[in-house]
């Protein structure tokens, strides 16, 4: 008898997929790679993974506010596996209220997601 499909949501903890940095790694090799070129340092990195499959890494640098402006700057290059897309942000931040407006965006171009059924997993 064969077992219905489940999402993963419904699979039991044991059988669901978190990537592994091994399948993901090349993504975020160009993500970090693009950082570099086009963000100051330091940069920090954050790569969250879901049971999903689905995936995102972030790379940023905080522009901190000076001494007469309340205002810093958060510049961020990120990709998710939902999007494909490498993608750019400067974000502005008001350091008093931390209300915060994307000023830029910018794409740096497509990767498809390594994970998906569509790309041979």
């Amino acid at each position: 008898m064969s077992q219905p499909h489940l999402s993963p949501e419904q699979q039991p903890s044991n059988q669901r997929q978190i990537p592994s940095i091994e399948a993901i790694g090349p993504v975020v090799d160009e993500v970090i790679d693009i950082a570099r070129r086009e963000l100051d340092a330091p940069r920090s990195v954050e790569i969250e993974t879901w049971e999903d499959r689905e995936f995102e890494v972030r790379v940023n640098h905080w522009y901190p506010a000076g001494s007469e402006n309340r205002y810093g700057y958060d510049a961020v290059i990120h990709y998710h596996s939902d999007r494909e897309t490498i993608r750019g942000v400067l974000f502005e931040e008001d350091t008093k209220t931390d209300e915060r407006e994307a000023l830029v965006t910018m794409d740096w171009g497509h990767i498809p997601d390594p994970l998906s059924e569509k790309n041979g997993e």
